[in-house]
């Protein structure tokens, strides 16, 4: 091949035959216009809501499914419906967005990071030494779509009685041991956040086979009103608004979707299983041609769980690849190369969550709450970012392939499979990439 485009070469890709995410169709366009034409755009049991909350139950294998504004509320609302609050720590990976942590700390819980392993999920291994009297609940992230090894966090976490809070946002349709995550133990939360494979512009999902926690999650967002859902109560279809006073019992809020949000959703939902086994397909396909490159490591799929490839995270290392530069060097050098050759590539991340300032200031709700409610010496050694050694290689040495507005499921097989030319061409060239970095 010539040499890379970097360097003056002719790029592999052309950037504008990338597919966008989300996919608009006239599907989509039929579910959110017969919205407009009802006229019933909101309410805690409107018909659109109501529907997809059953049929996203039914897509995830669980009893009941709520839907609420975002995969943050979702998360909140799970770990409202157990009651954590004030003083109690709930245990997290050191590698996700940051809403995983700050659902917590919104709830007044404390979050407790744990390093991950090199899946980027959290490690089980180090789970145990973070628990603490306090601690009430545990949530893994099932980070780009891929399950967390929940049997090894529940021999853990369950003889101690403390719960397992799925964050799922990113994993519509994942499996663990044959069954799709999100109904492990005591419930989880969904995002439908535009990139996500299943997408309503903004919008999540808490889901659980608990009825009374079900109770409790609606009311967290419903106000903390005494509301009854449908077959509790008396139910309009086309005035879902209208009815009896309601009074609150608590503190809460307003966390529920909108008619648009979910009929755009069921739309997406009915395409979802065809579009997640094209994205699987070309994901393994893609890491088997990225697995013969010396120094690179495509997202490994253990024998018990489906990844959904949400993200695309490859490691490289300078050292097995023969190239004489630092892991940071090595990662910026090759997203530039491949990013010149047409490929779309980010960082997703760029810091363990530990090391935001939010965490390491503690300033919370402007008095140090939640912190100061808990054992601040223990959170504050818990912060500190010698805890978290894994979580801090995994970004300096790995890069995201595809994007946010470009996602590995919005591509098809020739563009994936142009991704492992892009990938040959810069490896067959490897020794050029001291000068892309130097230069």
């Amino acid at each position: 091949m010539s040499k890379l485009a970097v360097l003056g070469g002719s790029p592999v890709i052309d950037r504008n035959r990338h597919g966008k995410w989300p996919v608009v169709d006239d599907d989509c366009r039929k579910a959110v216009m017969a919205v407009l034409d009802r006229g019933v755009m909101s309410g805690s049991e409107a018909p659109e809501a109501r529907a997809f909350q059953e049929e996203f139950a039914a897509f995830q294998g669980a009893k009941h499914a709520l839907l609420t504004h975002s995969g943050t509320s979702a998360l909140q609302v799970a770990i409202g419906a157990l009651g954590i609050g004030e003083g109690d720590e709930v245990i997290i990976p050191a590698y996700s967005f940051v809403a995983t942590a700050l659902a917590i700390v919104s709830q007044g819980a404390i979050p407790i990071f744990v390093d991950v392993g090199e899946d980027g999920n959290l490690d089980a291994s180090k789970l145990e030494a973070a628990i603490s009297p306090r601690t009430k609940a545990i949530m893994p992230v099932h980070v780009h779509g891929m399950p967390a090894d929940l049997d090894a966090i529940a021999k853990i976490v369950k003889p101690r009685g403390i719960a397992i809070i799925e964050d799922a946002a990113q994993a519509h349709g994942a499996t663990y041991g044959g069954k799709k995550v999100g109904t492990y133990d005591a419930g989880s939360g969904f995002s439908l956040q535009s990139s996500k494979n299943l997408s309503a512009g903004e919008g999540g999902v808490y889901v659980t086979n608990d009825e009374d926690a079900l109770d409790r999650a609606n009311k967290i967002r419903n106000f903390a009103q005494n509301l009854a859902r449908v077959g509790t109560g008396k139910w309009n279809a086309e005035r879902p608004l209208d009815g009896s006073t309601h009074v609150s019992t608590g503190i809460g809020s307003m966390y529920r979707g909108n008619e648009m949000m979910a009929a755009f959703a069921r739309a997406q939902l009915r395409k979802l299983p065809e579009r997640t086994a094209r994205s699987q397909e070309n994901g393994l396909r893609l890491g088997k041609a990225l697995a013969q490159l010396p120094g690179v490591t495509p997202p490994i799929v253990p024998a018990n769980r489906t990844t959904v490839f949400h993200k695309y995270r490859v490691w490289i290392d300078p050292v097995a690849a023969g190239v004489d530069l630092s892991p940071t060097e090595m990662r910026d050098a090759v997203r530039k190369a491949l990013a010149a050759e047409g490929c779309e590539v980010v960082m997703w991340q760029s810091d363990p969550m530990p090391a935001y300032p939010v965490f390491q200031d503690l300033r919370g709700y402007g008095k140090g709450f939640p912190w100061s409610a808990g054992d601040l010496d223990r959170v504050k050694a818990n912060y500190g970012a010698e805890n978290f050694p894994t979580s801090r290689r995994l970004l300096d040495s790995s890069i995201v392939l595809f994007s946010q507005t470009c996602p590995l499921i919005a591509q098809d097989a020739a563009t994936v499979d142009a991704y492992a030319d892009a990938f040959r061409k810069i490896w067959e060239h490897r020794a050029d990439l001291v000068q892309v970095a130097k230069g």
